[in-house]
């Protein structure tokens, strides 16, 4: 299972991190000022604006809880700050067999977890049996089952232990595969395959370390009021020498995006980032505000907003009343009811991901063009039109955008209910197969094509992903070998030949790729656009101001 997110359908994806307090603005007695000004110490408070579900990386899959398990959890690798390119943490190094399947990690040695146990293979291991326990239930199981050696015999019970998992000694642990998979280390720099200590696991059991965490990251856990807020304070025996810069984050939990957007404007907060939904007024203000011309950050997400259509219900079994759809919806106007936070979409694949085609074939593009979605859906048969419904989740800024949709494809002849429900009630009525029409925002798990088009396009992800229920046996085919291919031009172009053939079976329908905005107060250094991870709170500082 992958990541789906409904932030406001990316209508607000603004999300404000840092309240800076009074004593995070001006060096006191635990701060040092370096040569360049930067403050070594301080705190600042940063707005979050729902609940942490949980604080267990072998749990956490939400926007909210990443934003802070990864602050307080390393893994094997990660990526290179303001990168999608991997790059070492606990692992400082890495071989690869030459048929691609055994990976020999190299650990770093003596880091330590906050209560002193030392970092060694078994942690690792140890996390990884946590995500294959049924016990546990972690949504990260899919992503190293099968492909790791005795993992489903282990999930399933039928082992005590994975056989693909060992630990020559405490610095090097050994990963088997069943078969090369090209974008391993991608995986593994996910949340759910950090270094755990299992002696305290065990000690306050699974349900309780949801919110006792223990890790080895750059902040540890102080206190949690639920509701209220997390603080976070600095590890001072982290690894990376230096680092973090910051002696304390405080997360207030605030959903009030008016509050959110004035208190940056009174110069309180830190900078207002992708998390925290800000409305869409006070974000044109600032934009058009001179005073913080400079400030603004800006990068496109590795996300898709796009309508799946049931290539196996009623007229859209037939291509040309799919591409007619395409060919009716109006993205620019979806871009604007946005305020400018995204760009048009006309392929699955985002800008910043490999195999994005920069130069698509205009027949694959379905520029909007009502004449045409007419004509076609006369040529189909449809002369009158037909009835339909879009599934969607409820929340108000998802249905705005979905109900310019609607009129889009009302003014065709496409007669559109919407059909809102809860995000509870939304998977199971999308993989039900009944609905014609699904709304839906997809964002990355890792960056390669992989997480796109095998999950939105392979019969075998029917209904648990695959929402259109797209069925290709020759792209079935290649998306099969793709993704036992090695990195490189040739695995690339294959899946821009997968890309294409979808784009013209009209599988589904390209809407738009969010565009992350940030706006940073000029005296905190050390931030960065990220489009892998989240804010880099490990790198901030602050300036005397």
């Amino acid at each position: 299972m992958k990541r789906r997110f409904f932030v406001a359908a990316a209508s607000s994806l603004v999300i404000s991190l840092g309240t800076l307090s009074g004593c995070a603005t001006q060096p006191n007695n635990t701060t040092k000022t370096t040569s360049t000004g930067a403050v070594s110490g301080g705190k600042i408070v940063i707005d979050e604006p729902d609940e942490i579900s949980t604080l267990d990386p072998a749990i956490a899959y939400t926007l909210y809880d990443d934003e802070i398990v990864f602050q307080m959890y390393d893994q094997l690798v990660t990526y290179k700050p303001g990168t999608s390119t991997i790059a070492p943490d606990l692992a400082t190094s890495w071989d690869i067999s030459p048929d691609g399947k055994t990976y020999t990690f190299h650990l770093a040695k003596g880091v330590k977890f906050w209560n002193g146990d030392s970092v060694t293979a078994q942690s690792f291991i140890d996390e990884f049996e946590r995500v294959l326990s049924k016990r546990v239930n972690s949504p990260g199981e899919g992503f190293i089952d099968p492909i790791i050696e005795g993992s489903t015999a282990y999930h399933n019970g039928q082992a005590k232990d994975v056989s693909g998992l060992s630990a020559p000694n405490d610095d090097t642990l050994v990963i088997k595969l069943t078969k090369p998979e090209p974008f391993f280390l991608q995986v593994l720099a996910q949340e759910f395959f950090s270094a755990v200590d299992m002696k305290y696991i065990n000690s306050v059991g699974n349900a309780a370390f949801a919110f006792k965490p223990m890790g080895t990251g750059p902040f540890e856990l102080k206190s949690y009021k639920q509701g209220q807020m997390l603080t976070l304070v600095k590890n001072p025996h982290y690894f990376i020498p230096n680092t973090p810069k910051l002696d304390e984050v405080d997360i207030s939990i605030q959903s009030n995006e008016t509050i959110s957007a004035m208190r940056f404007e009174q110069g309180t907060t830190a900078f207002i980032d992708y998390n925290q939904n800000i409305d869409s007024q006070d974000f044109i203000s600032m934009m058009k505000n001179p005073k913080y011309k400079g400030d603004f950050y800006k990068e496109p997400l590795n996300t898709l907003g796009y309508l799946n259509i049931n290539n196996q219900l009623g007229p859209f079994k037939n291509k040309l009343v799919r591409q007619a759809v395409n060919y009716a919806i109006n993205r620019q106007q979806l871009v604007q009811l946005q305020n400018g936070r995204a760009t048009e979409a006309y392929q699955i694949l985002p800008p910043n991901m490999p195999g994005y085609e920069s130069n698509l074939p205009s027949s694959l593009k379905y520029a909007y063009n009502p004449q045409k979605a007419k004509e076609l859906l006369r040529e189909a048969g449809y002369k009158n039109g037909f009835s339909t419904e879009i599934l969607t989740p409820n929340d108000e800024s998802t249905v705005k955008l979905v109900e310019s949709i609607q009129a889009d494809l009302d003014a065709v002849g496409i007669k559109t209910a919407i059909k809102p429900v809860t995000l509870s009630a939304y998977s199971p009525l999308a993989q039900s197969g009944k609905e014609p029409l699904v709304y839906e925002i997809w964002s990355q798990d890792f960056p390669d094509p992989y997480d796109f088009l095998d999950s939105f396009l392979n019969k075998r992800n029917i209904p648990s992903i695959n929402f259109s229920f797209y069925d290709n046996p020759t792209v079935n085919k290649e998306l099969d070998q793709a993704a036992n291919m090695a990195q490189g031009p040739a695995r690339i172009a294959l899946y821009q030949k997968i890309q294409n053939q979808a784009l013209a079976d009209a599988a589904l329908a390209p809407l738009y790729y969010p565009v992350q905005y940030a706006v940073v107060q000029p005296w905190v250094k050390g931030f960065y656009m990220n489009p892998v991870h989240l804010d880099p709170l490990q790198d901030i500082s602050v300036v005397t101001h």
